[in-house]
């Protein structure tokens, strides 16, 4: 190749005038077109009984919360992180020691798995609209009743 000519398929590499500056220049490189999904968990213990003649009984139950978004911030951390942390551990303290079948809307449909990780997913939702509005999307919540059996639930337009 003659001097002073550069290949045109070799990556151009701009040179920032400072640390920080290319620093922010490495970080927008390496998130580019990527999308990153980010799961929480949290824990807490509850009873139910399933009517009309179910045992009332006691689960310690999983919660994992899955989130999307398509950006980081400058340090390349998920934007919003201990944000949608905090939303699923309240939401999880909700129903920390608490009989289900006497919270709505337990009072009106069975407190099954799959209803109580229906409810999470709905209030999940609502809130992280209403507190984030352009931030992380929730994905999926997966409730497990115990180590071995759980039931993810997710928005019908994010079903694979």
């Amino acid at each position: 190749m003659a001097a002073g000519h550069r290949d045109a398929t070799a990556p151009m590499r701009v040179m920032p005038e400072n640390e920080q500056e290319h620093a922010a220049v490495v970080q927008g490189a390496l998130s580019a077109g990527l999308r990153y999904r980010l799961a929480i968990d949290s824990f807490f213990g509850a009873t139910h009984a399933i009517r009309p003649n179910g045992a009332k009984h006691t689960h310690s139950y999983r919660v994992q919360a899955v989130f999307v978004t398509d950006g980081v911030d400058e340090q390349g951390m998920v934007v919003g992180f201990r944000e949608v942390a905090n939303l699923l551990e309240a939401e999880a303290k909700r129903f920390a020691n608490r009989f289900l079948n006497e919270m709505y809307p337990f009072t009106e449909v069975q407190p099954t798995g799959e209803n109580l990780a229906s409810v999470i997913y709905r209030s999940l939702e609502a809130r992280l609209l209403e507190e984030m509005p352009g931030g992380p999307r929730l994905v999926s919540v997966t409730l497990w009743e115990n180590p071995t059996v759980s039931v993810t639930v997710e928005g019908w337009s994010d079903a694979a």
